[in-house]
């Protein structure tokens, strides 16, 4: 008995062919392939300019200048780092308890480490990260030196905070900053106080949570983590090896069990005093408010639309009074109402801490005002 042949007739063969060939060329054709890449590089980029904008990142690293409505980022030196020729001085009288101070700039910092200017991150080759590959960008932030290996990442970077960003986070923030136009500005070296330098404050623990594949409250902690929410909003205390976070009170904002810090001298010295989580410069003095789920003192009685429109409006609950510096609700208000949401389902678990913090303190009126 003769089995039909498995061999296709000469017309399916060539329909076969046809299609093979059809296959063939439709995979060659740049568009089949280029086209996907060129839209995950598009969503890549987008996606590391989001977090650069949400992070913070031009706070610091794009100096000041006061503008129509008072201080704002200069974003035609956008994340060059601090002026090469602005020479920044000590303040005068910075006394304790303030511990630190920052330039009108916001991109030069002084404290017990000595003096520190922000880094220079567009993509000039020579005194930016042009030259830098992703592995070095991603090392220096995991462990707090240049290159994975270099000299230590001064105050105030919070480096400890953005080491928990996951690798796909960084890598697209990386990719975004190759993008920032290159601005050549060799940014001085920093000054460091004698001695050995400061131990990085302790952080939690390096986050596994994969961004954007998790429920709302784990990646709300996440956010919360990553962007250093509590390098201000959890009060510190002296430890062993000197100050460190006070996790018993996480996210409780100023010690209202403590004194009021008397205000620094802020005229003429255009300068920012930091005393976490407590901060004093030309709007008066502020303190980080209460972000547990406490309902009388934090956040436990407020909706997700309020906290949603304190972000977005600057006003607390959407419709109160001004949030006052160093609160940075524009940047944070450029989120998605995603991210926001998350952010707010997990501060809703963060265990209550019952802490009234202090209303901010006004300027007091300057010498000039009084003549």
């Amino acid at each position: 008995m003769r089995f039909p042949s498995t061999r296709p007739s000469s017309v399916l063969g060539a329909s076969l062919l046809a299609f093979g060939v059809l296959l063939v060329v439709r995979s060659a054709h740049p568009s089949a392939q280029v086209a996907p890449t060129a839209a995950a590089g598009a969503s890549r980029l987008a996606h590391g300019e989001y977090l650069v904008k949400t992070g913070g990142c031009n706070d610091c690293h794009t100096p000041w200048k006061l503008g129509d409505n008072g201080p704002e980022p200069d974003m035609s030196k956008m994340l060059m780092g601090h002026p090469a020729g602005l020479v920044a001085n000590d303040p005068p009288g910075l006394q304790l308890p303030w511990i630190g101070s920052a330039s009108s700039t916001m991109t030069s910092w002084s404290g017990p480490w000595g003096r520190s200017y922000t880094a220079n991150l567009t993509s000039d080759r020579e005194t930016g990260i042009g030259a830098w590959t992703e592995r070095q960008f991603i090392d220096t932030i995991r462990s707090g030196k240049h290159w994975g290996n270099g000299r230590p990442l001064l105050p105030t970077m919070p480096w400890p905070a953005f080491r928990n960003l996951a690798d796909d986070d960084l890598a697209a923030i990386f990719a975004y900053l190759q993008t920032v136009p290159a601005i050549r500005n060799k940014v001085p070296d920093p000054v460091v106080a004698p001695g050995p330098p400061p131990e990085p404050l302790p952080t939690t623990k390096l986050l596994k949570v994969a961004p954007g594949q998790a429920d709302p409250v784990s990646r709300g902690r996440y956010l919360v983590t990553a962007k250093g929410c509590g390098d201000c909003h959890t009060p510190m205390k002296m430890g062993s090896k000197g100050p460190e976070y006070d996790m018993t009170r996480m996210l409780s904002g100023f010690d209202a069990r403590g004194a009021v810090p008397p205000m620094p001298p802020i005229e003429g010295a255009g300068e920012v005093y930091v005393l976490e989580p407590a901060f004093a410069g030309g709007w008066g003095m502020s303190f980080a408010a209460n972000l547990t789920s406490d309902v009388e003192t934090g956040l436990g009685s407020w909706t997700e639309q309020q906290f949603l429109d304190t972000l977005r409006n600057g006003r607390h609950q959407g419709r109160g009074r001004q949030l006052v510096p160093p609160m940075p609700w524009q940047i944070f208000g450029q989120m998605n109402d995603a991210d926001l949401k998350a952010i707010f389902a997990y501060l809703r678990t963060v265990p209550a801490v019952k802490n009234k913090v202090p209303d901010p303190v006004a300027p007091a009126p300057s010498a000039s005002s009084k003549r």
